[in-house]
């Protein structure tokens, strides 16, 4: 094993921290005390030391995500080398407010928008316009959980096609104007119908959307729902010279309409074509990689930590990063998460609970990792994340605290499973991102590993 150490001069005084000088050597097992170079053996108490551990991955595809109410919809077709054709199709019911007055049965129209609130746009190549495709369902959307495989039938022609240019802005409210015989029945129903009198009439009438790409353009889009995606009638009663407005959207106020995401996934010619079982961990070799919305994630195997703790005695972990990348794509704009929990997994390569059943993972640094009360390892709203740097294109985080505490036997060195989620507000410490996006990732193993720092007091 090739190890890298450094050792830091002390003096009497205090520490001085401007002379490091890196020794590259060769090393077994031995107590890295007795490794290094001493750059003032008669007042050097203290060795400082640095290691670098490669780790390995593999690549588990979660079971059953569900997809349901998760407050965005996925949809688009993306081709890529290491996950291979993806197609995501979003379902949505639509709702009516009854406290906006309906169009008087004399009313007419002046126009009708058509609003989609796009949260971001995921392609490598956003150079030309992509196109968006929006049909009408067939079926109501029940109130069952639907997951990313569930589908339910649509009208294989849109009612809307069009594209738009997102190479400045993927982020934005899309308007799009629309004059056809949908929306003139939606209107003659709203005015002297009998649809809008109840919500169980309205979805006979009406069952929802289906939001789909197109194929061959290499894109997927992640639209919110709610307020701002759905339709706007713009109208007047006789005798009035401005329009009033009737909205139809996703959502009212903050309630939104029953929405899923359907994930579709060929990976045939590539390296995830091995993974056929749910819940298994497969090496594909020199790659590993995650794919939030189908379901991929990342488990990192951390039993080298083990056989290197073993070798140390009366240490302090000073600085422990685990760090991953730089990853294989430069995602401009085909984003990888944001940033990823690290929870705890084992053979079963499911997420690890506590007796009271919630979830086992790696906390902030700096912070306890150990529930004294229960003598399990510390579980809060709001752990440390593995975050994404676009800078340098590696994804990283300090786990001093974690380590520090497998090495005083305070928790038990466990695998890593990667989930993509990142912070949010109080209300909701955790933004969900497995179940919100097509977002991806692509490491190559040999860039996953743990860079150390360590040190030991030294009598003299």
């Amino acid at each position: 094993m090739k190890v890298t150490l450094i050792s830091i001069l002390n003096s009497p005084a205090k520490l001085v921290l401007g002379l490091l000088i890196l020794i590259s050597i060769i090393s077994s097992c031995e107590d890295p005390s007795n490794i290094g170079l001493e750059l003032d053996p008669n007042s050097n108490q203290i060795g400082v030391f640095y290691q670098e551990i490669p780790l390995s991955a593999t690549v588990v595809l979660r079971d059953s995500i569900s997809t349901t109410n998760n407050g965005y919809l996925m949809y688009g077709v993306e081709q890529s080398d290491f996950f291979g054709k993806t197609e995501a199709i979003g379902y949505t019911r639509l709702l009516f407010n009854r406290d906006v007055r309906k169009p008087e049965p004399t009313a007419t129209i002046d126009s009708v928008r058509f609003v989609i609130n796009m949260r971001h746009v995921l392609a490598d190549n956003l150079d030309s316009p992509k196109t968006i495709n929006i049909h009408l369902l067939e079926e109501q959307i029940r109130d069952l959980n639907y997951f990313n495989f569930s589908s339910l039938d649509y009208n294989p022609e849109p009612f809307i096609s069009t594209t738009f240019d997102f190479k400045d802005k993927q982020d934005t409210l899309l308007v799009i104007s629309i004059n056809n015989e949908l929306t003139e029945r939606i209107f003659s129903e709203l005015k002297e119908g009998s649809a809008f009198n109840d919500i169980f009439s309205f979805r006979e009438f009406f069952p929802g959307l289906v939001f789909k790409g197109a194929e061959n353009e290499d894109v997927s889009f992640n639209t919110r729902v709610g307020n701002n995606t759905g339709f706007v009638f713009f109208y007047k009663n006789e005798g009035d010279t401005v329009s009033r407005t009737y909205p139809i959207a996703t959502g009212i106020n903050n309630n939104f309409a029953r929405h899923f995401s359907q994930i579709m996934n060929d990976p045939t010619g590539t390296p995830t074509e091995v993974v056929q079982n749910k819940m298994q961990a497969y090496n594909l070799g020199q790659f590993a990689g995650g794919k939030s919305g189908l379901g991929m994630l990342v488990k990192l195997d951390m039993s080298p930590l083990d056989a290197f703790l073993d070798t140390l005695e009366n240490v302090t972990f000073n600085q422990v990063r685990l760090e991953m990348g730089p990853l294989q794509n430069e995602y401009l704009t085909n984003r990888p998460p944001r940033s990823q929990i690290m929870y705890f997994t084992n053979e079963t390569n499911k997420i690890l609970l506590r007796t009271d059943g919630f979830p086992m993972a790696v906390q902030s640094d700096g912070r306890p990792q150990v529930d004294l009360e229960r003598g399990e390892p510390l579980y809060t709203e709001n752990p440390s994340y593995l975050n994404h740097n676009p800078e340098t294109n590696i994804i990283g985080q300090l786990i001093t605290s974690h380590v520090n505490a497998i090495y005083r036997k305070k928790i038990q060195r466990r695998d890593l499973l990667l989930y993509p989620a990142s912070p949010g507000p109080p209300s909701n410490p955790v933004v969900d991102d497995f179940r919100q996006s097509l977002n991806e990732f692509v490491v190559d193993q040999n860039t996953i590993k743990l860079k150390i720092f360590f040190s030991r007091a030294r009598s003299l």
